[in-house]
């Protein structure tokens, strides 16, 4: 998905912006649809987090005294399904392994420069965003952005572990002795970004099952 074809993503979430009262769930839930619209491709959750964020923005601005306790709601929500999506890359490596399969090194690659900066992503999108606002709202961007960066997302904590496993398996790929992990490589379990989609669903199905 190009950067610039998200309306799919951003009028959703402005629409619900405005309007939702349940928004930590009901952003969760359109940011998950649309990671798995686009199969869990991790490069393309980056997209996904600015088309959210600048629908945010849109949205809030009609909530008045209200934007800064939404707007903190609504990334909440983000946060959940984002940190979600990245999980569900390491069960996806975990649970092929364990099987004895291999993912291409390249789909490993991939996947790492897709996820490794994701926090920072976050945190510069609301920062761009909240200066595109005015008056309350854009000081309850300022200070979401802020405190974020002081105290770290859910999404780091699974971007930390998950980088860590993908480059611990590029290092065992890397050295003579895994001759018959590349190999494998060749009969690979699929492609990662589709063994991912198939656990986030999973994942999203078993919130959905204890928010009702």
């Amino acid at each position: 998905m190009a950067s610039e074809h998200v309306e799919d993503v951003m009028e959703p979430v402005r629409q619900a912006a405005s309007e939702a009262e349940n928004l930590r769930a009901r952003v969760r839930q359109l940011v998950t649809d649309a990671i798995l619209k686009r199969q869990a491709d991790p490069r393309e959750i980056k997209a996904v987090i600015q088309a959210t964020v600048e629908g945010l923005g849109g949205g809030l601005a009609s909530r008045g005294n209200q934007a800064g306790a939404a707007l903190r709601e609504a990334v909440a929500g983000l946060d959940e399904a984002v940190a979600k999506s990245v999980y569900a890359v390491k069960m996806a490596l975990e649970e092929s392994w364990g099987q004895g399969k291999q993912f291409a090194d390249e789909d490993l690659r991939v996947a790492l420069e897709a996820v490794k900066n994701l926090e920072d992503d976050m945190v510069g999108t609301l920062k761009r965003t909240g200066e595109k606002t005015q008056g309350v709202l854009r000081t309850e961007f300022d200070k979401l952005r802020e405190h974020l960066a002081r105290t770290g997302t859910d999404t780091g904590s699974q971007v930390r572990d998950t980088v860590n496993a993908l480059n611990n398996k590029l290092s065992q790929a890397a050295s003579g002795s895994a001759s018959e992990a590349r190999q494998t490589a060749q009969e690979a379990a699929g492609r990662l970004a589709a063994v991912t989609s198939g656990i986030l669903r999973g994942l999203a199905d078993a919130i959905d099952q204890k928010t009702r």
